[in-house]
């Protein structure tokens, strides 16, 4: 650079290092061989090995509101309402609501109520929504005073715990520090710690940690990368159908409890309970027990026209069938087309 006819020069210091991918939060990225669902031929130890192809190396991925805690729809739905009026926007019509509770609030405001495309501007908003929120939950009237367990909710995560399953939390209505500080207010932080974190943070998945949340399979897909486990070995537990097309595209299996949805909305689900209860370590292990490796056997091209088998086998021949004598068979001339044309010219 130069200003007043002097050159300066920028001197960069030695020990600068640029800051770490925030999609990756200073934790490496493991890479799954494209060998099986959940092989991995770099394992040393064989008896690891032979572990990770049974049905007990899994893991299983927890939405926040639904599963673990109650669902907040409709205190959801008043904080939007709400921030309209202060706003002196139109009221949020009831279609455009639905999407409040299982979206970002940011892509929510952009996408769905298109108030702003300006991203300082749609943060602000976003602070706002979130400090409405929270005088909805603790003003008069609210149903409880904080967030509580879902009945069932603390003996399945211990039954997950003894089996050595890892397990993580996702929330997109919340950033990463709420996500964390609800569930050591709920005492079940322990039950999501990651021993291979290089900061100690567990395995919680934010609005602020991904570009786009469910049905986009990147929530997912972030989950799965802090547990270790391949998506297509991990079980991820909601209570909409959102879930259902994230796990459909990364090949994760999907239970989804009633609440939310009716029964008949929720049939694409690979299972769909009343409450966590309901299900036993033995019910998860079954959901891989169908698992086919990717690698083990080639898909197989149906042959059209099928070549010989054996020495007993015929092969198969076309033979024409034979041109009758009439005029303009198949939409071409008979064989004398010479005489034919001899008669037209007469």
């Amino acid at each position: 650079m130069s200003g007043n006819g002097g050159d300066t020069n920028i001197v960069i210091p030695d020990t600068f290092t640029p800051p770490p991918p925030r999609e990756l939060r200073d934790a490496p990225k493991p890479f799954f061989p494209p060998v099986g669902v959940a092989d991995d031929p770099s394992v040393a130890n064989p008896l690891q090995r032979l572990k990770r192809l049974s049905t007990e190396w899994f893991g299983c991925v927890f939405e926040l509101e639904g599963v673990l805690i109650e669902a907040r729809e409709a205190e959801h739905r008043a904080s939007w309402m709400k921030l309209a009026s202060e706003r002196g926007e139109p009221p949020v019509p009831e279609m455009v609501l639905k999407f409040a509770s299982t979206s970002k609030p940011e892509d929510f405001i952009q996408r769905q109520l298109r108030w702003t495309r300006d991203p300082m501007e749609t943060r602000r908003i976003a602070q706002r929504r979130a400090e409405i929120y929270r005088e909805i939950l603790e003003g008069p009237g609210a149903r409880s005073v904080g967030p509580s367990l879902l009945p069932g909710v603390r003996p399945f995560l211990e039954t997950l715990a003894g089996a050595s399953v890892p397990m993580a939390a996702t929330c997109g209505t919340m950033s990463f520090s709420e996500l964390r500080a609800t569930l050591e207010t709920l005492d079940i932080l322990r039950f999501f710690e990651n021993p291979d974190s290089p900061l100690g943070e567990p395995n919680c998945v934010s609005s602020e940690d991904v570009s786009d949340w469910l049905p986009d399979p990147l929530p997912v897909e972030r989950a799965c990368q802090l547990m270790g486990r391949p998506p297509k070995r991990c079980v991820v537990f909601g209570d909409n159908s959102t879930i259902v097309e994230a796990c459909v595209e990364v090949g994760a299996k999907s239970v989804l409890l009633l609440g939310r949805q009716p029964r008949y909305e929720l049939q694409g689900a690979d299972a769909v309970v009343g409450k966590l209860t309901d299900l036993s370590i033995a019910n998860l292990k079954n959901l891989f027990a169908d698992e086919v490796s990717e690698a083990a056997e080639p898909e197989r091209e149906a042959e059209i026209f099928p070549q010989n088998v054996g020495r007993g086998a015929e092969t198969a021949t076309y033979e024409p069938e034979p041109e009758t004598a009439g005029d303009d068979v198949g939409g071409r001339e008979p064989p004398n087309y010479k005489s034919r044309r001899r008669r037209r010219d007469v």
